[in-house]
């Protein structure tokens, strides 16, 4: 059964970036090895990520790694190196830019008048596109150039990658000799692309253009800018031309080299979220998973409303018969996503064929520029992570081997319309969408069809098709699987042997359903199809699925899975905000569900209508058994009203700071992003003394200062001396001084003093001509400004007052330290605006009805419950909580701890709505809106108990 397999110790546990960012300590790498061991982790990617000070591939480096590699082998545990210092992929941290004729290509384009410095010229006439070699009076031009980058290497160049592997994984297999296969697993490969900030080229696409087509592609490379005559061939043979150099002289090669060499790869391509995003990048990635042991995808954000990643790299790991699929996400989300979001983030992409985890971030230190390294981050200064990262690991582990080890009911494949795509892409037209923005949409649309009436589908992707499609006994099929139905979503265009197997499968009674106007192009060239009509439709489609659903207006995502014979449904809600009533239907006389919790492997019999919160899931077993109707309870309609408040620690952030050059004059109250961004800009070194102010108007019991204090010589708090005596207890990196005693009423001033300095390297990936993410992401900050930190018993309070910004967020500045709050009704305005960590509400309510779940909204990432001093239980990956046994008709005493997350101590600060990515960006002054009347705006979030209105 099910529950029993769910009992086995689980095979393949989470393997999450372990993000190498400073000076690494042998001791505390081994340390950190066995933390992420207790908390469920089955492995780790061994990351070099920017704020890394020891030398990437150094010898130094290489015994971080083999001493890293064998603690994990003596636990059980997976040591992966992930291939690159930053990324994308492929340029070695830097070490292959020596050499320009190693490095990408691009194209700018400009329309006017005859430009003799142009590598390329085409007069522009009303229909073609002519090259010429000297100007023409009256005549437009197109004028091309073909451009260096100074920052990125061309993977499309085979001796390139060659050199690639030469010095990073011949480098790893050197060092760890015989021992190599044995004690590292694999490589994560971490988005190789052709280069993607303008339109691409390489000089090996004009010698596959000339040995394919016989042609020069410099008689009709303009085409890629202008619609002239062959335009839509030239670009399909383009695009196609450029994935194909991609897969053979990087994909296959690295894949091949690791094959041999008896380890993994795994890792994702890039931009995987829409067609305009893989063509700018890859031309599309689908054929490059089969060049993956374990192929994955990346998830950036907390959007979860458009399957097309995950449902693509699913489809190819079934039709290749490889077992595990990977995401690598998180990334962005900021430091107040809560594990019940994350639920909903990584829940939708199991339901859509993920099945492995990779976290993004377990970071080595959190000090200076990584905490803001693409947050969340997974570790102890994130409050909920010490506590409650292992039962989220747990829960995923079990879903993840439930789904790779059983096989999902798909019948329905989609051919993939991204080669049709290719015929109106434009890379300069990024802000409308490439120019295919409809298409995009449009293919958005025929994928939610499918999905919202719990149809499960596979793509079908040409390049594969070419090599493993097939037609039998009137069913299509690729590689390892068979469908029974083939779409076509908007198709305009397809391959010749894709149009062959179409063929086939209509002359055989097979069953296609065409979404829109049938195609008229092949390979770019006008062609009828004149046999081709649909054979079926949506409804023959529906009444072959396994199951169906009630609504289809919803954001409900299923996987219907059959595990040694016995079926299971998972089903995930992606919405953040509205919960879903769904009735499922069986023809095979189903009468109920065997719904079992993921934790515990605990069932109980729901009936054939299943209630499915925001951010949950529901894993169902069909059985024959009826289910009880039973009565539903109302939830408690209920929010905290002056509640007792209790707490260990408050704090405040001080995030605006003066600077002086001589210690004399000081400059201007600023951001500190702000002044590092005007230090950086000057490329000031030198001595630098800091001016930090904040106000108390009543002053505390308790009250500790905490800083970042590397880099800084000397500190003093009104004038004396300050000497840090301890460290925080969540980051050694951060220094603590009960600063109690010396503090005054009125306006205080702590000033440090430091030697400020960047290296070359740091000025030329911030400032050198065309420099892309490659080197950015490899940045150390040798001097850095960070906020300081005022933590203990005490309430902050905004002279200015607050006022509502977007859904659950205030906006308020003029910070003071004041009274400590004994009761409050909104926390973050009552005195907890910076709060981060444990914060208990307490409060007698009345209820004289057999109550339904208690619900509890808010931006909290857990919240502990006690009724009548009995502990109610835990909201953490739902946001309701069954009550019921532990209430008493009439007066009852509700107690809950909520853990509140790191959004309000570290920000970003200063913005007027929520954030869809935080990154580095995201904290940066020139990135903000000015704030109200000058004044200092800050972004905060509500964490009580909230009146359900839905």
């Amino acid at each position: 059964m099910i529950t029993t397999r769910m009992k086995k110790e689980s095979e393949r546990r989470p393997i999450p970036f372990w993000s190498w960012n400073d000076q690494l300590d042998e001791t505390e790498l081994i340390r950190q090895i066995h933390w992420m061991h207790e908390k469920g982790i089955g492995g780790f990617f061994m990351h070099a990520r920017g704020g890394l000070q020891t030398e990437y591939l150094s010898d130094e480096w290489m015994q971080k790694i083999a001493r890293c590699c064998r603690e994990a082998k003596k636990l059980g545990m997976e040591a992966w190196v992930y291939d690159e210092n930053g990324w994308p992929s492929g340029f070695a941290g830097g070490k292959l830019l020596a050499d320009p004729k190693d490095r990408d290509m691009y194209i700018l384009a400009q329309i006017g008048a005859y430009d003799p410095e142009a590598d390329i010229r085409y007069v522009l006439e009303v229909s073609k596109l002519c090259r010429v070699e000297a100007e023409e009076a009256g005549k437009q031009y197109l004028n091309l150039y073909l451009k260096h980058s100074v920052s990125s290497v061309d993977i499309l160049n085979p001796d390139v990658v060659d050199k690639f592997l030469a010095v990073t994984h011949e480098a790893y297999r050197e060092y760890l000799g015989e021992e190599f296969a044995d004690l590292l697993c694999g490589f994560f490969t971490d988005e190789p692309q052709y280069y993607r900030w303008e339109t691409p080229y390489t000089p090996m696409i004009a010698a596959y253009y000339q040995n394919r087509y016989g042609e020069d592609i410099r008689d009709r490379l303009g085409l890629l800018f202008v619609e002239k005559e062959g335009y839509r061939e030239f670009r399909y043979r383009y695009w196609c031309g450029m994935q194909k150099l991609m897969l053979e002289h990087y994909a296959k090669k690295i894949f091949d080299w690791c094959d041999t060499h008896r380890v993994k790869l795994t890792g994702h391509y890039v931009e995987e979220v829409s067609m305009g995003c893989q063509i700018m990048c890859c031309g599309g990635v689908m054929p490059f998973y089969q060049y993956m042991h374990i192929p994955g995808i990346d998830w950036l954000g907390g959007k979860t409303d458009y399957e097309l990643a995950p449902r693509q790299v699913a489809s190819v790991a079934c039709q290749m018969e490889k077992e595990a699929v990977l995401t690598e996400t998180f990334g962005c989300c900021g430091w107040d996503t809560s594990p019940a979001q994350l639920q909903r983030i990584a829940g939708f992409q199991y339901a859509n064929g993920v099945n492995l985890m990779c976290h993004h971030l377990v970071p080595y230190q959190e000090h200076g520029q990584r905490k803001r390294d693409y947050p969340t981050h997974f570790s102890p200064i994130n409050p909920w992570v010490e506590e409650h990262f292992g039962e989220f690991n747990h829960y995923f582990t079990t879903l993840g081997d439930l789904l790779r080890e059983s096989k999902e009911v798909v019948n329905v494949a989609i051919l993939h319309p991204v080669r049709s795509a290719y015929f109106d892409y434009k890379r300069e037209l990024e802000q409308n969408g490439f120019g295919i923005a409809e298409m995009d949409a449009q293919l958005k649309e025929d994928c939610r069809r499918f999905s919202a009436c719990g149809v499960a589908y596979h793509f079908l992707d040409e390049t594969l098709l070419e090599e493993h499609g097939f037609v039998e006994a009137g069913k299509i099929g690729c590689g390892a699987c068979t469908y029974e139905y083939l779409v076509l979503p908007h198709v305009r265009t397809m391959g010749k042997k894709t149009e062959a197997l179409l063929r086939s499968l209509l002359e055989q009674g097979g069953k296609v359903l065409i979404l829109g106007e049938k195609p008229d192009y092949l390979e770019g060239q006008r062609f009828d199809y004149p046999y081709l009509h649909s054979t079926c439709d949506m409804q023959e489609i529906l009444v072959a699925q396994p199951f169906g659903v009630g609504e289809t207006e919803t954001e409900l995502y299923y996987t219907y899975h059959v595990w040694e014979n016995e079926p299971f449904i998972f089903v995930q809600n992606a919405s953040e905000t509205t919960s879903y009533r769904q009735t499922f239907a069986f023809a095979n006389g189903c009468r109920a569900f065997r719904e079992v919790d993921l934790l515990t492997g605990e069932s109980r019999i729901v009936p054939l209508t299943v209630i499915v919160p925001e951010n949950a899931s529901r894993l169902l077993l069909p059985v024959s058994d009826e289910a009880a109707l039973g009565t539903e309870a109302e939830e408690i309609e209920w929010q905290f009203q002056d509640a007792e408040v209790s707490f260990e620690e408050n704090y405040l952030t001080v995030d605006t700071l003066r600077y002086s050059k001589d210690g004399i004059t000081y400059s201007e109250i600023m951001l500190r992003s702000q002044a590092f961004q005007r230090l950086l800009e000057e490329r000031y070194r030198g001595k630098l003394w800091i001016r930090y102010e904040f106000e108390v108007k009543k002053r505390p019991e308790k009250l500790i200062l905490m800083a970042e204090t590397e880099g800084m010589t000397t500190q003093w708090l009104n004038g004396a001396e300050v000497s840090f005596t301890d460290v925080w207890e969540a980051s050694a990196e951060f220094q603590r001084v009960d600063i109690t005693d010396m503090v005054q009423t009125g306006t205080n001033r702590y000033e440090v003093m430091l030697d400020w300095h960047q290296s070359e390297e740091t000025y030329l990936a911030l400032f050198g001509e065309n420099v892309t993410d490659n080197l950015r992401n490899c940045i150390v900050y040798e001097s850095e400004l960070e906020a300081i930190y005022l933590c203990g018993r005490f309430g902050v309070y905004s002279l200015e007052g607050y006022e509502p910004c977007g859904e659950n967020a205030v906006l308020g500045g003029g910070f003071y330290i004041g009274a400590v709050p004994t009761t409050v009704s909104e926390p973050t305005i009552e005195g907890f605006p910076f709060f981060r960590g444990d914060l208990t509400l307490r409060q007698n309510i009345q209820i004289d009805r057999t109550p339904g779940p208690l619900r509890l909204e808010g931006r909290y990432m857990a919240a502990k419950v006690w009724v009548n001093g009995q502990d109610a239980g835990i909201c953490l990956q739902e946001r309701r909580l069954d009550i019921s046994p532990f209430v008493n008709e009439g007066e009852n005493e509700i107690a809950v701890t909520f853990t509140v997350g790191n959004r309000n101590l570290l920000g970003p600060f200063h913005c007027k709505k929520r954030e869809e990515f935080v990154g580095p960006a995201s904290f940066d002054w020139n990135q903000i809106p000015a704030g109200r009347d000058g004044h200092i705006r800050y972004k905060l979030y509500r964490f009580y108990a909230e009146k359900n209105t839905k």
